[in-house]
């Protein structure tokens, strides 16, 4: 009832950022500036929330949420309801769901928090940690996600072709990846709560890859240009949002996961160097090359 009780005050943070996001941007012409005023308001009502409740993990399930609620309102605004565009939709938001929906699961109520957040709060002071808190990790995901989802204008407005189901089906396998990586960590992690030492994950996709869940969710958003870029190829520099995301992940998140693994599992030092990093790829100890 508790977890029930915070997911629910959680969602109506949510609905009355995205009615303050409306009532900032609903008088602006221009389709991507409306957008992008609307993610920014409701990003810092999302930000006010999280130092109300003492907690930043308010805003985690925010980026993966939002994305559904932009493309959805993008599509009716622009009325992109062909066959095509439709599809399209369905695929992306399976995405945005399922990432909502892992989310919830994890989450058990407010006392849970990233540890990455706990981490940043208790080694800097108050002035530094706002900067982090409200730049870090409220606002660079967001405009990270708002650049990725850059393709989706043009989808709305000129539809797609039959080379575009490309895209789509690397979105359907991102999706897949990380749906799997997730599910074969929860059941890992369920099975060995008791254990009296933490050992590495080396069950199904995390034998291959220390990082199989990043790798869906950068695949994600590879897919999402790829879906635009076979009928806009004068927008190719929409290119930049997918970067955003791997370079966010090659850069920040998978170091600071693997200095945290480093100092909590013995045996993730040898489990680095024999596993793929990032690419789902043979031990590397059964490699020929």
């Amino acid at each position: 009832m508790k977890k029930l009780a915070d997911l629910s005050v959680i969602f109506l943070i949510y609905v009355l950022a995205y009615g303050i996001g409306y009532a900032a941007c609903f008088m602006i012409d221009n389709v991507i500036l409306m957008m992008f005023v609307f993610d920014v308001a409701a990003t810092f009502v999302t930000f006010c929330f999280s130092i109300v409740l003492h907690n930043s993990s308010v805003y985690d399930a925010y980026w993966s949420l939002t994305p559904m609620v932009i493309s959805i309102w993008l599509f009716i605004y622009l009325q992109a309801f062909s066959a095509w565009q439709i599809l399209f939709l369905a695929v992306f938001n399976i995405w945005s769901l399922r990432l909502t929906v892992n989310w919830i699961v994890v989450f058990t109520d407010f006392s849970y928090e990233d540890w990455r957040y706990k981490k940043y709060r208790e080694e800097h002071g108050r002035f530094v940690w706002f900067i982090l808190n409200f730049f870090g990790i409220h606002y660079m995901p967001t405009f990270i996600v708002f650049a990725g989802m850059l393709p989706l204008f043009q989808i709305a407005l000129h539809g797609m072709n039959a080379l575009s189901l490309i895209g789509m089906a690397i979105i359907l396998l991102g999706t897949a990846l990380e749906f799997f990586a997730d599910r074969q960590m929860h059941a890992f992690l369920e099975q060995s709560k008791n254990a009296t030492q933490k050992t590495v994950c080396r069950v199904g996709l995390w034998n291959y890859s220390r990082h199989p869940n990043y790798l869906g969710e950068i695949t994600v958003w590879w897919g999402v240009y790829l879906v635009m870029l076979p009928f806009a190829l004068q927008y190719w520099y929409f290119v930049a949002g997918a970067v955003a995301v791997t370079v966010l992940f090659n850069v920040v998140s998978i170091p600071l996961m693997e200095k945290r693994q480093l100092s909590r599992r013995p045996d993730y030092k040898e489990y680095k160097k024999a596993t793929s990093r990032l690419l789902v790829l043979p031990h590397k100890k059964q490699r020929t090359d």
